[in-house]
């Protein structure tokens, strides 16, 4: 395990996220989580787009 990425709660299938990075993504919906290539697909509908999204929390992201 990661010891920057412990201290954050990481993201499942069904979880709701509030994007913290730059690209300020609003709220989306975990669609699909490969933890093989550590990347989730995120559903954010207030701006109409699927995303991938590294899926261990280095603080990019808060789980609502």
């Amino acid at each position: 395990m990661d010891p920057f990425a412990a201290q954050f709660p990481i993201a499942h299938k069904g979880d709701f996220i509030k994007d913290l990075s730059p690209k300020k993504r609003s709220l989306g919906m975990v669609m699909l989580v490969d933890k093989g290539t550590n990347m989730m697909y995120v559903n954010f509908p207030k701006i109409g787009k699927l995303t991938w999204i590294m899926w261990m929390n280095h603080g990019h992201y808060l789980v609502v």
